[in-house]
């Protein structure tokens, strides 16, 4: 059967599989002409006389065919058991023809006269023995394959300290309203026999606020959340820790505009040194939390305190001395466990205040108003359904109420500012 070659263009369409089926019927083509070769030499010699002297020169030649023979032999059997790509074949059959054309003149010479010569064939299945390393005898791809951690490595987030600190109310509407008293009149007092009692009156106003939305959401291939096993979970975590943290910080120092919260801090009564203004010699931050302590309770709340500051202000009040001169710490600060304390009343770090502010106050006279906690939803939006994406979205309604009677009840202020005003003049 004759065999056709192919052109490179056609060879270059071709499957792998129709590829190895090409390169293996060539190379048997060629092996059966190397054969035929073989036998005509051996024929060709038919003058006794010459016998003898080409004798010697044909055993070269014919075990020089035969091992060219048995190295095909070798690429055709790799080739069968896949060990060979199309480049080692392309390299192997180029060789073998290569050889044949260079070596033409040398066949018809040594079929009429005394004529040694041998070749040998490159098949690339032997290499020169060599030092192994991955560098030089690796090719497409990684050996050993990479072990891999399992999961993500998050970036690190702010811890949450505001939001589980105060009292939650379920809210079923979408508005919350109070009653608070605005004013009393008249005064209690002693009476006389016969004499008129003494009346006394208070005023109430009604007011309300409205909750406000607070959302975040992802869009995500299909191919991702398939491909990736823990994908999907992973960002509905992370969407909700994104979306917590915003309420956390909102709920502390949100300024109140907008869709923004209404923040304990934005309504804290602002620090006022009162008798102590001017009086404190070497006036510190120390200083300016107590007078604010003392502050609080000079408007007649009696609950436990908490103080919220910005870490490195925190690493500041653990540094202060008692004067320029007194190199020692100030004792009233304790450290009891991770929670630090200034006169019993514990220091929250976090870094949603702002540098250099604190806020002071009774938490329990805070109350964060939500309908239900945070909601997750997947599905499509927009042109998702065509773009094979999905949208992951979370969302949150509350806002803070600090009814109007419990503002005094939380102090905010900033240390330059009230260490000045208390800094004796």
């Amino acid at each position: 059967m004759k065999f056709e070659v192919k052109s490179n263009e056609e060879l270059s369409a071709m499957e792998s599989q129709d590829l190895h089926a090409y390169y293996t019927a060539k190379l048997t083509h060629e092996k059966e002409e190397l054969e035929a070769r073989v036998k005509a030499l051996e024929s060709d010699d038919k003058n006794e006389d010459l016998a003898k002297e080409v004798k010697e020169m044909r055993e070269n030649t014919l075990k020089t065919l035969s091992e060219a023979i048995h190295e095909q032999g070798m690429v055709m059997q790799k080739l069968r058991e896949g060990g060979l790509s199309a480049n080692q074949i392309k390299d192997a059959e180029g060789s073998i023809e290569a050889i044949l054309r260079e070596r033409a003149s040398d066949f018809t010479e040594a079929k009429n006269s005394r004529h040694g010569f041998n070749f040998t064939v490159d098949t690339g299945v032997s290499k020169t023995v060599g030092d192994m390393t991955f560098a030089a005898n690796l090719s497409g791809g990684n050996m050993p394959q990479a072990q891999r951690i399992e999961g993500i490595n998050d970036i690190a987030e702010r811890v949450a300290q505001a939001y589980g600190r105060i009292p939650k109310l379920a809210v079923a509407g979408n508005t919350v309203d109070w009653v608070y008293e605005t004013a009393q009149e008249g005064a209690a007092g002693g009476t006389a026999e016969g004499a008129s009692k003494n009346q006394i009156d208070n005023n109430f106003v009604v007011t309300s606020v409205s909750l406000l939305k607070q959302t975040a959401f992802f869009k995500v291939s299909t191919e991702m959340l398939d491909d990736v096993s823990f994908m999907g979970a992973w960002l509905r975590n992370k969407l909700i820790v994104r979306l917590f943290l915003r309420i956390d910080s909102q709920v502390l120092v949100g300024d109140g505009t907008g869709v923004n919260l209404n923040g304990v801090y934005t309504q804290a009564t602002t620090f006022a040194a009162g008798g102590f203004a001017l009086s404190v010699d070497n006036a510190n931050n120390v200083d300016s939390l107590v007078v604010a302590a003392n502050q609080i309770r000079l408007a007649n709340h009696s609950g436990s305190l908490a103080i919220f500051m910005y870490p490195n202000d925190v690493t500041a009040l653990k540094l202060i001395k008692l004067s320029a001169t007194d190199k020692r710490y100030v004792d009233r600060l304790m450290q009891v466990g991770s929670t630090m304390m200034l006169d019993g009343i514990p220091i929250i770090e976090t870094t949603a205040m702002a540098t250099g502010t604190f806020l002071i106050g009774d938490l329990t006279k805070a109350l964060i108003a939500e309908k239900g906690g945070i909601m997750v939803d997947v599905g499509t939006d927009g042109n998702d359904f065509t773009k094979n994406m999905r949208t992951i979205i979370a969302e949150w309604r509350g806002e803070v109420i600090i009814e109007n009677n419990d503002v005094t009840a939380f102090v905010k202020g900033t240390f330059a500012t009230t260490n000045a005003a208390l800094e004796t003049a």
